[in-house]
């Protein structure tokens, strides 16, 4: 297992950020398992990021104090995703008209037992099957190709013990959508599946003055006028070959090409939207999407939709490096704290990414994977450079430190 002695170069700034948000003890805490959840390769319970933890490093605390973080201590998990996403949009400097996403999906958590809180049967669509776990409403914000986590929260089924129940739609909205804030120069999109198609949403959101792009499923009826309905798999029927346009995007550095047809269409308590069907001649997958920016082109609506799918590498990415789903902890509000704490490590190393770009040499730009990796390196320079210095033992210009600063660490 890696040790640490102190928070890693790469997220000491980003972290600093957040200090007014909480005590000072707090802040403590906050910092020191952002830290450890950074490095730790092994399951990211709060025993392992306590380990993580050298018993030398400054300020370190008894396992039962950051358990008390996560379950009593007061600060607000909100606020921190709140600044999470101002600190993006400062770092990619966004500007009046710039698109802003905000992707939302759920996703599954498989556990054992009845002792956390929401646990229960639920069909995971990704595997075809019932399983036994969690399920968070989750959601994403991207912008110019890049992406952060944002919030995930906990949809607890309803039943006779559940007496603040809300379905995910409803969690969607109140709790990610209209809580966010973001500057009114910026154009917000709602992004998400057909899943989440909702009259009743659609409606909220455009109250706050955002816009929609999203998928519909093929038997939703849209009018070509106020008298005139059709499914919308119909109507595309009706559509001859030589009006779909060929039309290629830039989907997570690939080139993908569709054949779309667009037209603009009504849609019973929506009002008018803009419709694109696509076809793909590789897999003859048609897709419906709709959005409510009647200006935006073509193109641009099968863009937006394409990236939807950066909340599927979040899922991923944010679980297979930072443990997103290892939490080892009972109550919802600890659960979601824990999630948010990992996603605020995810960001921290990012906008240092952004800040500390890599030299263009014509390599694949890094994934998160790599960029925890490189913390992780980071980590290891600094605590060998501590143990020398703390025995005054030179440090070697050769050797280990020669190779981690020759890969770009700051050491």
């Amino acid at each position: 297992m890696i040790k640490i002695v102190k928070v890693p170069l790469q997220l000491e700034p980003f972290l600093d950020k957040f200090r007014d948000l909480f005590t000072k003890p707090s802040y403590g805490s906050f910092r020191d398992l952002c830290g450890a959840l950074s490095v730790c390769d092994k399951s990211k319970t709060v025993s392992n990021l306590c380990d993580t933890m050298a018993d030398c490093s400054k300020g370190k605390k008894s396992r039962s104090s950051y358990n008390w973080f996560f379950s009593d201590a007061n600060w607000d998990e909100n606020e921190v995703a709140q600044r999470k996403v101002d600190l993006f949009i400062d770092s990619l400097c966004l500007k009046e008209n710039d698109k802003l996403l905000l992707i939302i999906d759920d996703t599954y958590n498989e556990k054992e037992g009845n002792q956390t809180d929401g646990v229960g049967k639920f069909y995971d669509h990704s595997k075809e099957a019932y399983i036994w776990g969690n399920n968070f409403v989750t959601s994403v914000v991207q912008s110019k190709g890049l992406f952060i986590p944002h919030k995930a929260k906990m949809y607890i089924k309803n039943d006779d013990e559940n007496e603040n129940f809300k379905t995910k739609m409803e969690i969607a909205f109140e709790e990610i959508i209209k809580p966010l804030v973001v500057p009114k120069s910026i154009d917000l999109y709602i992004v998400f599946d057909s899943w989440w198609f909702s009259s009743d949403l659609f409606s909220k959101c455009l109250k706050l003055g955002h816009n929609i792009v999203c998928q519909i499923k093929s038997d939703k009826k849209v009018g070509i006028n106020r008298d005139m309905y059709f499914q919308v798999r119909d109507l595309a029927n009706q559509i001859e070959d030589k009006f779909f346009i060929k039309t290629t995007v830039s989907v997570r550095g690939k080139k993908k090409t569709y054949y779309a047809f667009e037209k603009k269409v009504i849609i019973d308590k929506v009002g008018e939207v803009k419709l694109v069907i696509s076809k793909r001649k590789k897999d003859s997958t048609t897709k419906y999407i709709i959005s409510t920016n009647g200006s935006l082109s073509l193109k641009e609506i099968l863009s937006i939709y394409e990236d939807r799918w950066d909340i599927e590498t979040a899922h991923r990415e944010a679980n297979q490096k930072l443990g997103f789903k290892d939490y080892q902890l009972r109550d919802k509000h600890s659960i979601e704290r824990f999630i948010q704490m990992v996603f605020s490590v995810w960001t921290a190393i990012l906008l240092w990414e952004i800040d500390n770009p890599p030299p263009k040499d014509g390599s694949k730009s890094r994934t998160m994977g790599d960029m925890v990796d490189r913390v992780k390196m980071q980590a290891v320079g600094e605590t060998f450079e501590f143990v020398m210095t703390y025995f005054n033992l030179p440090v070697p210009d050769g050797g280990l430190l020669y190779i981690l600063k020759s890969l770009g660490m700051k050491i």
